[in-house]
């Protein structure tokens, strides 16, 4: 292994790619310094994240802003023999993430105040670290030719991080604080109001997640209408199906697919779809909600698949799953 030191710094210059030295207190080195402190930064971000599909995307930044740096740190000779350079892909790509994230975003008209979860605490101290670098490369423009696409690429990757810290703090950060309000309807021993609009949310979040628009009724123990939303694009045939899978697995106390398997000919519940005025249903997408080690009501999900259905079942479910604590 090579040495780490060097020694060739020691009388505060450092070279460039491309031959030339600088003061390492110059706008250059400046720059560059701070978007290998806004790469440092992200990385320890990464690992308080909970969203795979986020952290993914961070790694995928980290490797961009190697190119970003090397780039801020070549004299014209170096830039003229780099095989890579940031361009106008690298800021679509920053834009698409941006624009898919907001979707699961309400609309803010005031100042956020950061780090309601660690995940969020550490992407707004990154953001504010690569809106430090912006300034920086600003900086160096006013002294010497620098390619926009760099200050474009900081720029909308400030705002990545900002879009990304409120996917933690509102919809990952959110669905965990409505936690504390669903074991206090356990305690109550009832499906409350807090705890029906938890499982709405989560439903609603994991559906736009997913890309698909459903119809998610909620009812009480006795099949009664709790809560009901139909999303933009839903087909209105789903209203009936998701309210029938609610009462399906409420009255019946299982989950509507583990009722359709008892249900095939030659099964005990063969024909069963047909009786309670034809509102049981016997295919995935409806399951129990069970509190206290009670039945407390069901969650009925139409509109996608039978499995995308049931993937957005269980995100609502795992509001309130029994987890057998007291």
């Amino acid at each position: 292994m090579s040495k780490i030191y060097t020694k060739t710094g020691d009388k505060g210059e450092t070279g460039l790619f491309g031959g030339s030295r600088v003061k390492k207190s110059s706008r250059r080195v400046h720059a560059y310094g701070a978007v290998d402190q806004s790469n440092a930064a992200i990385g320890a971000a990464v690992n308080f994240m909970r969203e795979k599909s986020l952290m993914d995307v961070l790694r995928v930044v980290q490797d961009t802003l190697f190119v970003v740096g090397g780039e801020l740190a070549s004299d014209q000779k170096g830039i003229e023999k780099l095989n890579i350079r940031v361009g106008k892909k690298d800021i679509e790509f920053l834009e698409k993430v941006i624009d898919e994230i907001t979707k699961s975003l309400d609309d803010k008209n005031y100042f956020v105040i950061p780090g309601k979860t660690k995940g969020s605490a550490f992407l707004h101290v990154a953001r504010t670290q690569v809106r430090f670098a912006e300034r920086e490369i600003i900086s160096l423009m006013e002294e010497e030719d620098v390619s926009e696409d760099i200050l474009r690429y900081i720029n909308r990757l400030s705002d990545t991080l900002y879009a990304m810290s409120r996917y933690e703090d509102e919809v990952l950060g959110e669905e965990k604080a409505v936690h504390p309000h669903a074991k206090e309807g356990q305690k109550e021993g009832g499906l409350t109001e807090q705890v029906a609009h938890a499982i709405m949310k989560a439903c609603v979040t994991k559906a736009y997640e997913i890309g698909q628009p459903v119809v998610v009724t909620i009812v009480d123990d006795g099949g009664n209408l709790k809560s009901m939303m139909r999303m933009d694009g839903a087909i209105k045939g789903s209203i009936d199906i998701s309210k029938n899978k609610a009462y399906t697995a409420a009255f019946f106390h299982t989950a509507t697919e583990e009722l359709g398997k008892l249900s095939v000919p030659g099964k005990d519940l063969y024909g069963i779809e047909i009786t309670n005025r034809g509102q049981v249903v016997t295919f995935p997408g409806g399951m129990p909600i069970v509190m206290n080690g009670r039945i407390a009501g069901g969650l009925g999900i139409s509109g996608g698949s039978t499995e995308e259905d049931k993937a957005i079942c269980l995100a609502g479910i795992e509001i309130v799953e029994d987890r057998g604590e007291a």
